[in-house]
């Protein structure tokens, strides 16, 4: 097989590559990706294989194939899934969360006779949990005495997972975080020449948050405790039938009874699995 490429060092894919590619990704991954998509394949893989040290896409297919290690693949699916959020995305669940989810748990032991924990099963850079852990500081400031919590983070990408970690974000990346909350939650950096700044969670947050590698088609990750709500948005997409059903099975495995699913507004579970009952859009409780 050839491929070709331009100047600019931009690949072309057959319809056999773009077929082995994702053949790989989703028995090694769970990932369902078209394999039509040749563009959004070729752009994604170009700086993989020339970072590889492969002379062309044949070579890196074929190490992949026959003798990929762990790292090969791990950077494959890596460079396959979008890390997009931002602070506040899909809004309408974190005024829920705020009003209903929170109150109800706490009135019910969650954050005083044990832990409570939220858990964003794929995290990107964290935009989501340093969210959520912004919500539960200022329930537990408002709360008559303050509230036992943590935030959980887990995602396929290593790489991503490190930086979620790190929490450290530009001017671009904090657009949706409401003016009072960036004075409370982030230290910002001296801005370098010709260049923005950059802010970082405050320690008070980066405190409480956990983070753990997971395929969640393979299995949870090793969670400390078992989660009061789970975000898990803008990631079934990524799975085909069989792995939707192995990620919500997995995810619901350290949920805890009378806790909450959160899916993305576009990924409501259809059919609802056994043991949820839906009670809001793209919001399930756990019977």
């Amino acid at each position: 097989m050839m491929v070709q490429s331009s100047q600019a060092g931009s690949l072309r894919l057959s319809a056999q590559q773009a077929d082995l590619i994702c053949r790989i990704a989703h028995e090694r991954g769970g990932l369902s990706i078209s394999s039509d998509k040749t563009a959004f394949l070729a752009q994604r893989l170009g700086r993989l294989i020339r970072q590889s040290g492969h002379a062309d896409i044949d070579s890196y297919l074929v190490s992949l194939s026959r003798t990929g290690s762990e790292a090969q693949l791990q950077a494959l699916l890596e460079v396959l899934t979008t890390h997009t959020t931002s602070f506040f995305r899909e809004g309408a669940q974190f005024d829920w969360l705020r009003a209903e989810a929170l109150p109800f748990l706490v009135e019910t032991g969650a954050g005083q006779d044990r832990p409570l924990v939220i858990w964003s099963a794929a995290c990107s850079i964290g935009a989501e949990l340093w969210t959520a852990a912004i919500l539960m500081d200022r329930m537990s400031q408002a709360h008559r005495r303050s509230l036992r919590w943590g935030v959980v983070g887990s995602d396929v990408s290593q790489t991503i997972l490190t930086r979620a970690e790190r929490a450290i974000y530009s001017d671009e990346e904090i657009a949706g975080l409401p003016e009072e909350y960036r004075r409370h939650y982030l230290l910002r950096s001296r801005a370098a020449k010709g260049s923005g700044h950059l802010y970082r969670i405050v320690p008070e947050l980066r405190r409480r948050a956990r983070f753990h590698w997971a395929n969640l088609v393979e299995a949870p990750p090793p969670l400390e405790t078992d989660a009061d709500v789970v975000f898990l948005r803008n990631v079934l997409i990524y799975f085909d039938v069989k792995g939707r059903a192995a990620a919500v099975r997995n995810v619901l495995s350290r949920l805890r009874s009378s806790g909450y699913l959160l899916t993305g507004h576009t990924e409501s579970l259809n059919p609802v699995p056994p043991g949820l009952t839906q009670i809001g859009p793209s919001i399930y409780r756990k019977d």
